[in-house]
């Protein structure tokens, strides 16, 4: 999917601003023939925003501040999205034909506030994306696609989508401190 310079996106401190892993996971995007998306950890609402123009979309956060920026962003844009605060699937129903989540995966402990638990994937940066990777399959309709930004330090879910999952490397990108690649995922 490509970066619609038209779309107004507004960011505050207290919620991830879209960076390189944001752009990376919009660019991998494909949802060709899907007629419902659902973005797991929406933020500011940056990818939601764009799918909608293709898709039913759903977009969910866990932040109470993230849910609420994506709402007004939905609104400022004129876009139909649905936003729903919740941890990972909880409380939602139904499938969807594309999934995509954009995970906190650096191994670091949360030290307090709700921009901490965006970037903390817990001990080793897997717990976050491990919980999706476990609860996702009812989620995905048949024949859907997963969209899912690891970084190389998350072995333990590198493994799982290499074992659990049909995977495909459809995005990659090098930064400073790490290398973080997107994976289109099915069921095995």
């Amino acid at each position: 999917m490509k970066l619609d310079p038209e779309l107004s996106v507004e960011e505050n401190d207290q919620v991830y601003r879209p960076a390189e892993d944001s752009y990376l996971l919009l660019r991998a995007l494909d949802l060709g023939e899907a007629t419902s998306f659902l973005e797991i950890g929406t933020g500011t609402g940056l990818i939601a925003l764009h799918a909608v123009r293709w898709a039913q979309t759903v977009a969910t956060d866990i932040s109470p501040f993230a849910t609420a920026l994506a709402r007004g962003n939905a609104q400022k844009n004129d876009a139909a999205l649905d936003v729903v605060r919740a941890d990972l699937f909880h409380g939602l129903r139904g499938a969807f034909d594309a999934i995509a989540f954009n995970p906190p995966y650096l191994p670091l402990r949360p030290r307090g506030g709700w921009l901490d638990r965006a970037w903390s994937g817990g001990q080793g940066g897997d717990e976050v994306v491990l919980r999706f990777l476990r609860d996702v399959p009812p989620f995905l309709a048949e024949g859907g696609a997963i969209y899912v930004l690891l970084s190389s330090r998350n072995r333990e879910a590198l493994r799982t989508v290499r074992t659990d999952f049909r995977s495909q490397e459809v995005g990659r990108e090098s930064l400073f401190f790490d290398e973080i690649r997107v994976y289109r995922l099915r069921p095995a």
